[in-house]
């Protein structure tokens, strides 16, 4: 009798790296390579909720921000965050959103040996996701704003995570 395994297998093991799985079936084995990933976790640092330059940023239960108002900042935009310096490894990182309304961006401050960088998430120049790679050991903040002049009320869901792939938002710590 002949038969084919249909459906999927799942596979969960305490360390990420490469392994093996040994599949036998009567005296038939087969060994498969297997890559075991690290738990998909957000980054995303949590904000404070605060009314900054017209525009009030609400941090919901399930880590959602509400950014609701007109921005009058004199900078361009108004933005609310993370002000604590985080540290965060030498790697490859994707800041991504299922949504950006017009007018908010999402963005991280990198700040290595002194140099400042920021990484933007923003609906007019990215699709929903960008990657990055940040060289040696930094720190970083997170930050979400609304740019001048354009009125917002929306709540969007940053995701934050090591590697080039963004993944369906879970909440931050």
């Amino acid at each position: 009798m002949n038969e084919s395994f249909r459906g999927g297998v799942a596979v969960s093991g305490l360390t990420p790296g490469d392994t093996s799985l040994t599949i036998q079936a009567g005296t038939v084995s087969k060994t498969i390579p297997v890559r075991v990933l690290p738990p998909i976790k957000n980054m995303w640092l949590k904000i404070q909720s605060g009314t900054p330059d017209g525009v009030t940023f609400t941090v919901a239960a399930d880590g959602g921000i509400h950014v609701k108002g007109t921005s009058t900042s004199s900078v361009g935009r108004t933005d609310c965050g993370s002000t604590d310096n985080t540290p965060l490894p030498a790697g490859q990182y994707t800041l991504s959103a299922a949504s950006l309304p017009d007018g908010v961006i999402l963005f991280i401050v990198v700040i290595t040996g002194g140099k400042t960088e920021y990484k933007v998430l923003n609906n007019q120049v990215h699709n929903l996701a960008v990657t990055f790679t940040v060289s040696e050991n930094s720190t970083y903040q997170c930050k979400v704003g609304a740019n001048n002049g354009v009125p917002v009320d929306a709540t969007v869901y940053p995701m934050l995570e090591t590697g080039s792939e963004a993944h369906a938002y879970k909440p931050y710590a």
